[in-house]
């Protein structure tokens, strides 16, 4: 029976990455949102371990959960636009329901840039209680009652470790917390040492091409009654010299609304193929500025490592027995981090890799949606048996995922090989 289980659950897996992220998007618009997108929770299989092993440590790096806008100006700038042409007699019907709906976004957001949202607090604490009923041998004292936690100094990774460990506390009452939340260790919590190197020439790139692919005519004149003056007002607005900024600006809000309990939603101002071009453009920037490519992956990758040597020392020290009574390792940070954790390790479906000159081929190998949704977290699951023998059970985002290393019994890998694969991608590329 356990078999046949596991057997509908990869059939149904293997038929959900089938889909192209064009179906998918059409089925559910929120998932155009890219790095915007909610958490997704959907009951987490319990898979036993092998006979004699019980779960003794886990070490954890979890983004932040849902937010605001991180700049006040996505907010301002249509308000503002949307509210002029109104007085101005320049709205249709759908741009005053626009206008309308903006208002009430921006008036929620107003001085809230890059805030936690009370359902970013709800995910951080969903994800801790999970784990807190899952693996109740970390938690219960028997293996140390110890949980050491490193936060980036950002205000919105601060109140995602303090929402976790709440939880976990509320639970466990008798869990010693540590919580850290500095420079001193923004090398783990936001390893970004050699992200500027390539950064602006990237984003540049991304954005050019952004530029000339977006198609946002039919847009304006669905929003505006005159294209002219829209044109001229949005230019003002943008500091640009075209209108593509108000759309990718719209798409944005439409986007990160999924993040919030009871704003207006404002899929309705987008076509179906309006959002899929959006989401793709958008999916391009995220990955030559953050992910594995060609171009600019091999260096963007080298702060990864930083985060991976991390968890594997600290996970050392816990298993030789210097830090035995430690019963977890908690860090809370950034998509910059998770993005390039998942593609050193080469986990499934987070390491696909084209050049610029092949972009339009990202859709099928990299997608930024899956990679790193609000909240995403990567978790490795220690267990051990009376030898003192060490497997470990790998999570994105509470799910199983694959990497390439041989397992006798997947979803567990044995820590000696896990530990030699890990130490392995983490050599520093020569220069």
């Amino acid at each position: 029976m356990k078999q046949f289980l596991l057997l509908i659950s990869l059939l149904i897996s293997i038929s959900a990455y089938a889909q192209t992220m064009r179906e998918q998007i059409a089925a559910n618009p929120n998932l155009a949102g890219g790095i915007y997108t909610a958490y997704m929770v959907s009951e987490q299989e319990h898979v036993a371990p092998p006979k004699g092993y019980k779960p003794f440590y886990i070490s954890h790096y979890g983004r932040h959960g849902s937010r605001y806008q991180t700049a006040q100006e996505k907010y301002d700038q249509p308000a503002v636009l949307l509210e002029q042409a109104y007085k101005d007699g320049k709205l249709t019907e759908l741009g005053v329901s626009l206008m309308q709906r903006v208002r009430i976004i921006a008036d929620d957001a107003h001085m809230r840039a890059g805030d936690l949202s009370a359902r970013g607090e709800r995910e951080q604490k969903g994800i801790a209680e999970r784990m807190a009923t899952l693996y109740p041998e970390v938690f219960s004292g028997k293996n140390g009652n110890n949980i050491t936690c490193f936060a980036s100094p950002s205000v919105r990774c601060v109140m995602s470790m303090a929402a976790f460990t709440e939880r976990l506390k509320e639970i466990y009452p008798k869990l010693n917390i540590a919580r850290n939340a500095s420079a001193h260790d923004i090398h783990i919590t936001r390893p970004e040492k050699n992200m500027d190197t390539f950064y602006k020439t990237a984003r540049t790139m991304a954005k050019k091409y952004q530029q000339q692919q977006t198609d946002d005519k039919a847009f304006v004149c669905r929003i505006f009654n005159d294209y002219h003056y829209a044109f001229k007002q949005i230019c003002k607005v943008y500091n640009s010299t075209d209108t593509h900024l108000f759309m990718g600006n719209m798409h944005d809000l439409a986007m990160i609304i999924q993040n919030f309990d009871t704003l207006p939603e404002l899929h309705d101002i987008f076509t179906e193929d309006e959002r899929y071009k959006m989401w793709h453009l958008f999916n391009i920037r995220r990955y030559m500025t953050y992910g594995p490519s060609i171009d600019y992956g091999d260096v963007r990758n080298e702060d990864g490592k930083l985060l991976l040597r991390d968890i594997i020392e600290r996970a050392d020290d816990v298993i030789s027995g210097k830090t035995a009574d430690q019963a977890a390792t908690l860090r809370f940070g950034h998509d910059s981090a998770i993005i390039p954790l998942l593609a050193i390790m080469h986990a499934e479906g987070c390491d696909g890799r084209v050049s610029f000159a092949n972009i339009e081929r990202l859709p099928e190998v990299w997608c930024d949606s899956r990679v790193t949704s609000m909240s995403v977290n990567v978790q490795f699951i220690f267990y051990r048996n009376k030898k003192g023998d060490v497997l470990v059970r790998l999570l994105h985002s509470e799910r199983d995922i694959r990497i390439p290393v041989k397992s006798e019994n997947y979803p567990f890998y044995r820590w000696e090989d896990l530990r030699s694969y890990c130490l392995s991608q983490c050599q520093p590329e020569a220069r």
